[in-house]
């Protein structure tokens, strides 16, 4: 059975229609597709710079056979602004940066503005308090957090049994 001429001619018009590269709607939704995709990118870079991080400071906990050591940013903060607190099983880093312009200097533009924060992380293992120190250099505060005795591991002596 053959189809009337004016059918097939309808066919294969739609079809090369929608294969046409020269077809204004098809270059219009590649257009909207690549804006898309500039605009996702360009958020992706810009976007995060603006938003604060969720999680701040941000820190580093390693393990060496004797203590847990913690390393956390914290840019700009003094001694005085820090506190450190640490149970058997967790450590607490506060503190607090304030809004501050010297005497006789008012401030134009303020993108590090004033902060308050407290990050407890839990510990892997039981510590020794009364042996926990900390130090900032250069913007890094390092906890060190010796293990508990029970903790430690020991080296078992080997009995030869006499058979």
């Amino acid at each position: 059975m053959t189809q009337p001429p004016a059918l097939a001619d309808v066919r294969t018009t739609m079809f090369s229609y929608i294969r046409d590269p020269y077809d204004p709607l098809q270059a219009f939704g590649l257009f909207r597709r690549r804006m898309d995709h500039i605009f996702r990118e360009l958020d992706d870079v810009v976007g995060a710079r603006a938003r604060p991080s969720t999680v701040w400071p941000r820190i580093n906990l390693r393990e060496s056979d004797q203590a847990y050591v913690v390393e956390a940013e914290v840019p700009g903060l003094k001694v005085e602004e820090l506190d450190v607190m640490a149970t058997a099983e967790s450590l607490t880093i506060r503190g607090e940066r304030k809004e501050s312009a010297p005497e006789g200097y008012s401030v134009h533009r303020r993108e590090r503005p004033a902060l308050r924060f407290s990050r407890s992380i839990a510990l892997p293992a039981r510590i020794d308090v009364d042996g926990v120190l900390a130090e900032v250099k250069d913007g890094l505060l390092t906890v060190t957090l010796p293990k508990h005795p029970e903790v430690k591991p020991r080296s078992i002596a080997i009995k030869a049994s006499e058979a």
